[in-house]
């Protein structure tokens, strides 16, 4: 019996191919443990790679693999940079996928918040007997091969990494033509590589849906569940700025406290811009942050689940007292009260 399932952001369509800054670091660190200067590189990215949020095109991100490649003079850039990926380059989906209890729970969660890394088209997931099967259509330019292995090879590296065992898939397939040298491709996956495909595969042993995690912590996974559902709601595209504030202060509140004047740069708004667009709609920046932290405080209040310290921690509150003040100002009532009239 075959499963298939599509996952990935609610309307991929909608979404430019994208990656996000934070997935691209693992070339700069990787560049910058071979001492190789990256400088030049760097600034034709012509974005912050200090802002977690920031993404470029998934074109861009290809050249530039293909330009630090002609820079290192490293034919097989993307598989070597692939070797020392770890999940802080995953952002969230790296420590949702490393707090998860099997390699299976892991894989659901990458399949979940792709896109919170990059948005190509949604993965295809078919499971049979003996083997799961991960597909995505994407381009077969040539140009794409060293941002395509780094994909592939990062994941397969990831893997390794959580689990603690050196395991390899059962083939790997590309959609463009094969290369000259295959040496370090073959080393890296250790498995049957296929070109000229119709798309990219990676196949694998139905048997790593059971294999456990080094470091699982399921206290752990549910918080940075939650960033991560936050984090997706700003890939969505709208023309309100409001509506895209909203998201972004969502995506934002367990780093503490928030300022109008990042949330405006986020916007890509000047301050002044930004704050007449808040009085036009008779709000404050304070009483925009404290929209969002109620929201999201009763929606968590009914997760049973989340103790009030952590409901404090995801609305980025240094203390559950500060949390529960704010709280009572809000509705007039302890957190506690709405926790029990929830459960009823």
């Amino acid at each position: 019996m075959t499963a298939r399932a599509k996952t990935g952001v609610d309307d991929p369509a909608a979404l430019a191919p994208s990656t996000a800054v934070s997935y691209l670091l693992a070339l700069f660190d990787y560049l910058r443990l071979r001492q190789i200067d990256a400088t030049e590189l760097q600034r034709s990215l012509n974005v912050d790679l200090n802002d977690r949020d920031a993404r470029v095109s998934e074109l861009e991100a290809a050249e530039l693999f293909n330009r630090a490649a002609v820079l290192a003079q490293d034919p097989d850039l993307g598989v070597h940079v692939a070797e020392h990926i770890r999940p802080g380059h995953y952002g969230v989906l790296g420590y949702v996928a490393m707090a998860c209890t099997t390699l299976g729970e892991a894989m659901l969660a990458q399949q979940r918040y792709q896109g919170l890394v990059i948005t190509v088209a949604p993965v295809d997931v078919r499971i049979d007997a003996e083997a799961i099967v991960l597909s995505w259509n994407r381009s077969t330019d040539l140009r794409y091969r060293q941002l395509a292995e780094f994909n592939l090879a990062g994941m397969l590296t990831f893997v390794r990494w959580i689990t603690g065992q050196a395991i390899s898939p059962l083939g790997v397939d590309f959609t463009y033509e094969a290369p000259q040298r295959l040496d370090e491709q073959r080393r890296v996956f250790a498995c049957p590589i296929r070109f000229r495909q119709d798309s990219y595969r990676m196949i694998v042993p139905k048997s790593w849906q059971g294999l456990g995690l080094i470091q699982p912590d399921p206290a752990m996974r549910q918080l940075m569940d939650r960033l991560a559902q936050q984090q997706l709601l700003t890939l969505t595209r709208t023309d309100d700025p409001l509506v895209r504030a909203r998201r972004l202060i969502a995506q934002r509140l367990g780093d503490g406290e928030l300022e109008l004047s990042h949330v405006a740069s986020a916007l890509h708004v000047s301050p002044r811009t930004f704050q007449r667009k808040l009085q036009e709609h008779g709000e404050s920046f304070t009483q925009l942050v404290d929209g969002v932290r109620k929201e999201m405080a009763e929606r968590y209040l009914e997760d049973a689940s989340l103790s009030l310290t952590d409901i404090a921690f995801l609305l980025g509150y240094s203390a559950q007292s500060a949390f529960a003040r704010a709280y009572k100002r809000w509705t007039g009532h302890a957190p506690a009260r709405t926790r029990q009239a929830a459960a009823g």
